[in-house]
C-alpha cells in the first residue's frame, strides 16, 4: 500500500497532461525557492569575501596590533616568543605636501627602510629606485596621480616647528625624492600615507609607536598587559560593526524571498488538494487512513521542496565561484561597470564560501519547507466522505 500511495505522490508532481495548472504551478513556486536560496547564497559569499578581503587589506597596511607605549626590552621580548611576527617601529606625524598641482594633508609614517620592506601590503605592489640618500619618501598611486610626479621625482613636505607666531607654528620645509611608488587597492591610504626615513626626522619626531603584523602564531594579549595597545578591531571598529551589520541586513532582505517561495508553495499545495478532491474522498471511501493520506500529500509537497533547495544551493554554489566572470559578462552585455575598483577598492569581486553559512541556509530553506508543506494537508481533516458521497 505504501508503494502505490508513493507512485500515486510522485504521479501527480510529473502528470503534464491531465494537472497542467498544477504542473506548471509546481515549476513556479520551484524556481522561485531555487532562486531564492541560490541568490541568498551568493550575495552571502560575496559579502562575506569583501569582509575578507578589505579586512586582509587593511591589516597587511596597518598592524594586526599597534603598541603605543612600551620599553625596548618588552619589544624584545615579543621578538623572541613570537619570531614569525614582523614588529615596525615607527615615528606618525601630521605634514603638509604642496607643489603646483595643489596642497593636501598628509600622515607620514618615519621608519627604517629594512622596517618599510617588512609591511605586507606595501611590499606586494611598488616600483623603486635605488640611488636614493636619506631623503627619500614612498608616496601612494592616488597622491602621485593627485601632484602628477613619478619615481625619482621630489617631494615637498612641511612640518610644524616650534617657533610660534601670531598666525601660528612655523612650517619647516623638506624637499624629499620619491624612491617609490606603492598601490594597496585602497583609496585612503594610496592618497594619505606617505612613508619616509627614521633617520631623516628622528630629531623633531614624537615617541615611536610599534606596529605587528602576526604570523602564524597569534599573539597572547597576556603577553602585552604591561603595554598600551589597540588590536585591529579597535582601530577600526566602526567598519567592523558596518559590515556585520550590512551582512545581517542583507541577510534578513533577502530571507524574504525564501518566505514568499514558502508562501507559494502553501498556495499551491491548497489549490492542488482542492483539485484533487474527489481523488481524496475516493481514497478515504477505500479504507485509506486519513494519515496515510495527509502523508501523501505532505511527501508530494516536501519533495518538490527538497529537490528546489538542492538546486538551489548547488545554483548559489557555482555562481559564487564564478561571480568575477559573471560581473565581467554583465558589465560587458550592458556597457555598464558593475563592480567600480575606485568605490569598492577592491580589484575584482571576491567570494568565501562558508560552510556555517551554508548549513544555515539550507536548514531555515527545511524548516520553511516542512511548515509549508504542513499548513495545506489541514484541509485533508476537514473532508467528510459521507457527506460527499451522500
Amino acid at each position: 500500500m505504501n508503494n502505490i500511495l508513493l507512485k500515486l505522490s510522485v504521479s501527480y508532481i510529473f502528470n503534464f497532461k491531465k494537472d497542467k495548472a498544477f504542473s506548471i504551478s509546481t515549476i513556479l513556486s520551484s524556481l522561485a525557492l531555487i532562486l531564492g536560496i541560490s541568490i541568498l547564497i551568493t550575495v552571502m559569499s560575496v559579502m562575506n569575501g569583501f569582509r575578507e578581503e578589505l579586512i586582509k587589506s587593511l591589516s597587511g597596511i596597518n598592524g594586526d596590533l599597534v603598541i603605543y607605549e612600551s620599553s625596548d626590552q618588552e619589544i624584545s621580548n615579543l621578538e623572541s616568543k613570537y619570531p614569525d611576527a614582523k614588529i615596525v617601529k615607527n615615528y606618525q606625524q601630521r605634514v603638509i605636501s604642496t607643489n603646483e598641482e595643489g596642497i593636501e594633508g598628509l600622515l607620514m609614517k618615519s621608519m627604517t627602510i629594512e622596517d618599510f620592506y617588512k609591511i605586507p601590503r606595501l611590499n606586494e605592489n611598488f616600483f623603486e629606485i635605488d640611488n636614493v640618500s636619506e631623503n627619500w619618501v614612498f608616496i601612494g598611486t592616488e597622491l602621485a596621480r593627485s601632484f602628477d610626479v613619478k619615481v625619482g621625482d621630489t617631494l615637498q613636505i612641511s612640518i610644524p616647528g616650534s617657533s610660534m607666531t601670531i598666525l601660528g607654528p612655523v612650517l619647516n620645509s623638506h624637499l624629499l625624492q620619491i624612491k617609490g611608488i606603492f598601490n594597496t587597492g585602497i583609496y585612503d591610504y594610496d592618497k594619505y600615507f606617505i612613508y619616509s626615513n627614521e633617520s631623516y626626522f628622528k630629531d623633531i619626531s614624537n615617541d615611536p609607536i610599534f606596529e605587528i603584523y602576526e604570523g602564524k602564531n597569534k599573539i597572547d594579549t597576556i603577553d602585552l598587559n604591561n603595554m598600551i595597545y589597540d588590536t585591529w578591531g579597535d582601530q577600526n571598529q566602526s567598519l567592523s560593526q558596518a559590515l556585520a551589520t550590512e551582512k545581517n541586513v542583507m541577510f534578513i532582505i533577502l530571507f524574504f524571498i525564501i518566505l514568499i517561495s514558502s508562501f507559494t508553495i502553501i498556495s499551491n499545495q491548497i489549490f492542488f488538494i482542492k483539485e484533487k478532491y474527489k481523488d481524496i474522498v475516493l481514497l478515504k471511501s477505500l479504507g485509506i487512513s486519513q494519515l496515510q493520506i495527509c502523508v501523501l500529500f505532505f511527501f508530494n509537497s516536501f519533495l518538490v521542496s527538497i529537490f528546489s533547495i538542492i538546486l538551489g544551493t548547488s545554483l548559489g554554489l557555482l555562481l559564487s565561484i564564478n561571480i568575477d566572470s559573471i560581473e565581467n559578462f554583465l558589465s560587458f552585455l550592458l556597457s555598464y561597470e558593475l563592480w567600480n575598483n575606485e568605490i569598492r577598492y577592491l580589484a575584482s569581486m571576491p567570494y568565501s564560501i562558508q560552510l556555517n553559512d551554508i548549513i544555515f541556509i539550507i536548514s531555515i530553506s527545511i524548516i520553511s519547507a516542512l511548515i509549508a508543506s504542513y499548513i495545506p494537508i489541514l484541509r485533508i481533516l476537514k473532508i467528510k466522505p459521507n457527506l460527499v458521497l451522500r
